[in-house]
């Protein structure tokens, strides 16, 4: 189901009316206030700091702080991000989080080791409204070896430095804070600090 603003009223199927655009509108035939929502998600920054992760945590030996992302099944275009989607009806956040996460690595975190560090509104392709959660966990609280699976093309750990010396990109669709690496390094790290 698309999220954009509705045309018309679902009670009625009169017009709406802009009351205050594009969240409220007013069916002009029947009274009723309908309400645009931006969808809820969550994303999952697995880091890992330098290498030293315990037998069985999801990291590899690298140089630096690392960040595990997916690479999105888009032909010709080398776009990452990390791991996340829809938050869906009934579930929880981090549930949502975890679960994803799950999908698209084959990775196993307990929601309760996530820790919420971000969250922001923002339109995405010019009439998505998302709300973003973003949740740190520390790599060595993660099981399993990231594989990607049916939803990506690729799933690996990279510092900041090494995507930069590559052509790959994160995501585009994101806001500006989001599409830097490093933001994801310090802030999911100062949020892990803070609860450790």
């Amino acid at each position: 189901m698309p999220n954009t603003p509705p045309d018309y009223c679902p009670d009625c199927g009169g017009r709406l009316e802009p009351v205050d655009p594009p969240a409220v509108q007013r069916c002009a035939d029947c009274g009723e206030y309908e309400f645009f929502n931006p969808i809820p998600t969550a994303r999952v920054a697995v880091l890992d700091s330098g290498g030293r992760s315990p037998p069985g945590s999801a990291a590899k030996p690298h140089d630096g702080d690392a960040v595990l992302l997916v690479k999105v099944d888009i032909p010709d275009r080398d776009l990452w991000g990390t791991p996340g989607g829809m938050v869906e009806a009934g579930e929880d956040p981090d549930v949502a989080g975890a679960r994803e996460l799950e999908e698209e690595t084959t990775l196993v975190v307990d929601p309760a080791d996530l820790v919420l560090f971000d969250a922001r509104t923002f339109v995405k392709f010019e009439a998505t409204h998302k709300t973003c959660l973003c949740y740190a966990v520390d790599a060595a609280d993660v099981r399993g070896t990231p594989e990607a699976d049916d939803e990506v093309a690729e799933a690996r750990f990279w510092t900041p430095g090494e995507l930069a010396a590559t052509e790959d990109r994160l995501l585009t669709s994101w806001p500006e804070a989001y599409k830097d690496l490093q933001w994801w390094v310090d802030e999911g790290g100062a949020a892990l600090d803070r609860d450790g």
